[in-house]
């Protein structure tokens, strides 16, 4: 009987550990940063970007979009993965709007920003076309996303980063 308890906790355990990798493999959240170092001493910030991002064969993979009071860059291309319209909202927005958006959007994540190579930016004053860039990607603890400790709990994400460096000298017309 004794081994049948124990036989069934490993069970347990493995089914759990095995769905917090699958989870975090699946699932991801993206963060995205532009920097402009024109002055190597004075980086800035820049929010008010478009920014495409391309495969190695220069197929458009997403669309980003950031706007200077909003101070985040979003996706927002293709339309049925972006949950702009709900974070420009005012604080009307409610759990039950964001959870079905950010779920369509974070299984959606994995299946492309590994393939990125190069991104494409504009905003009001530069173009630049194929920057290379590549992906930060940071899994989650998966294997202690169960424990129940407010710190550690909740479903594992893989966070994915794109930091973008330019130079307004590389900037076209």
């Amino acid at each position: 009987m004794i081994r049948i308890v124990g036989a069934g906790l490993v069970v347990i355990v493995v089914v759990v550990l095995v769905y917090g990798y699958w989870f975090g493999r699946t699932h991801g959240s993206l963060y995205i940063m532009v920097l402009d170092v024109s002055e190597r001493e004075h980086p800035k910030d820049v929010k008010a970007v478009e920014l495409s991002f391309l495969d190695s064969g220069g197929t458009v993979l997403a669309q980003a979009i950031g706007i200077e009071n909003f101070a985040a860059i979003t996706v927002s291309s293709p339309a049925e993965y972006s949950c702009r319209d709900l974070e420009l909202r005012p604080s009307t927005t409610t759990q039950e709007d964001w959870e079905p958006c950010f779920d369509r959007q974070s299984r959606w994540l994995p299946t492309w920003v590994r393939d990125v190579s190069s991104v494409d930016i504009h905003d009001d004053s530069c173009n630049i076309r194929r920057l290379p860039v590549s992906v930060s990607e940071h899994p989650d603890t998966w294997w202690l996303w169960w424990v129940p400790l407010r710190h550690i709990g909740g479903k594992p994400f893989t966070s994915f980063s794109f930091r973008i460096l330019f130079s307004r000298a590389a900037c076209s017309e």
